[in-house]
């Protein structure tokens, strides 16, 4: 969904119909100080992977962090594997990621 405020484009996630999540269109914030691996969970975030239908291939958060995307679909199945993320294979072949109401969780707090 795309809105317009003072001429500028948002783009607006939601999460289960309660979490809105608000960015600038196609500016991503990053924490500096945060550990690589949770900038890869805040990433998947960013780009509103926070539901299946929503989901993202660990080469798109690669690109965007201009890292090996075998590097990042390792980060994401880790992870998968501690109960933040969820993936699945789309018809191309290709694991995709998304993140869970746990992972939601774990990136919010990363701001507190």
């Amino acid at each position: 969904m795309q809105l317009d405020f003072s001429k500028k484009k948002w783009q607006v996630c939601v999460y289960k119909r309660s979490a809105v999540i608000i960015l600038r269109h196609g500016e991503l914030k990053m924490r500096e100080e945060l550990p690589f691996p949770d900038k890869v969970l805040q990433t998947l975030h960013n780009l509103c992977a926070t539901a299946a239908d929503l989901a993202r291939r660990g080469e798109e958060v690669a690109k965007l962090l201009q890292k090996d995307p075998n590097e990042i679909e390792g980060i994401l199945d880790r992870y998968k594997s501690e109960g933040f993320a969820e993936s699945f294979v789309d018809n191309e072949g290709k694991k995709r990621y998304y993140l869970n109401g746990r992972g939601i969780i774990k990136v919010c707090s990363l701001f507190t």
